[in-house]
């Protein structure tokens, strides 16, 4: 697990690099207890949601109402892309970059860079992280 540090932040109570190290240990392994249980409630979730999805169809209706809360079917047309080797050459045709959502990819970026290549517009960015191993 990699945590990136903004300098920014204030600094925590004083501690030794021992005490932080344990510290920082003991908050990852209760996060990852945590995330278990956010997982957990997850898939309750999303099974719970295909089931309203089934009995909805099934009387065919779109809405729902309990004592706390309501449900609604609500329906986004979105783009699925099936051939990209169509799609890429229609959006720098037509300058439709707009479509592409705007984010490098930094493994691919190292691969240009461990060729030489230039990426205008682009700066290598050293990002510092800690890595947190159990003992």
């Amino acid at each position: 697990m990699t945590l990136v540090i903004e300098k920014t932040r204030t600094k925590p109570a004083a501690l030794t690099l021992g005490a932080a190290s344990d510290k920082i240990w003991q908050l990852r392994e209760d996060k990852r207890e945590l995330d278990k249980k956010v997982k957990a409630v997850e898939t309750e979730i999303t099974t719970l949601t295909e089931s309203i999805f089934e009995m909805l169809d099934a009387q065919d209706t779109r809405k729902a109402e309990g004592k706390k809360a309501s449900v609604s079917v609500n329906f986004t047309e979105v783009g699925n892309v099936t051939d990209w080797a169509a799609f890429w050459p229609y959006v720098a045709k037509n300058k439709f970059f707009h479509l592409i959502q705007k984010r490098v990819s930094d493994p691919g970026l190292r691969e240009l860079w461990a060729l030489g290549k230039k990426t205008p517009g682009v700066v290598p960015f050293t990002k510092r992280s800690l890595s947190i191993t159990s003992l």
